[in-house]
């Protein structure tokens, strides 16, 4: 995970049904973004956007004005009840045919092997919102600046 602290000091080109948007920041121009949620920032303010790949838009996992709180790309509860969705349309499939190929045994192992990874996949959603949370609440304090003021880019 990678934030960055970014000022906007000029937003154009808003599509705000869909949050797209472009911007210009330090005299340089981004077109084309999306901090999720259909979040469109104001000329002026300052945001810590917490990116998967270091200045890559489309790996965007949260942002925060810095004047607010998080906002994630995608609610957590909605991501996580797609994966559990899936799990729930594949894994019968995967217990059925073990009771069907391999007696109860198997049938008991497989169901064991999904309910696992059915709490990993819950447990690693919200870890990773957590530690995306902290991260961009830790922007904007005085431990990101350097001695003349200038921001720092930080990786966590």
């Amino acid at each position: 995970m990678h934030i960055e602290r970014i000022y906007f000091d000029e937003v154009f080109d808003v599509h705000a049904a869909r949050g797209d948007f472009s911007f210009r920041s330090q005299g340089h121009p981004q077109y084309g973004v999306n901090l999720g949620n259909r979040v469109v920032p104001r000329a002026g303010s300052t945001y810590a956007v917490a990116f998967g790949k270091p200045g890559d838009w489309s790996t965007v996992l949260g942002s925060r004005d810095l004047a607010s709180s998080v906002v994630f790309r995608q609610l957590t509860w909605s991501a996580l009840l797609i994966q559990v969705l899936d799990f729930f349309l594949f894994g019968p499939l995967f217990v059925i045919g073990s009771l069907l190929l391999g007696g109860s045994w198997l049938a008991a192992v497989a169901t064991a092997l999904f309910l696992l990874a059915l709490a990993y996949v819950v447990l690693r959603a919200v870890r990773d919102d957590r530690a995306v949370t902290r991260a961009l609440l830790a922007v904007g304090q005085d431990e990101h600046r350097d001695k003349d003021g200038a921001d720092l880019h930080c990786t966590v």
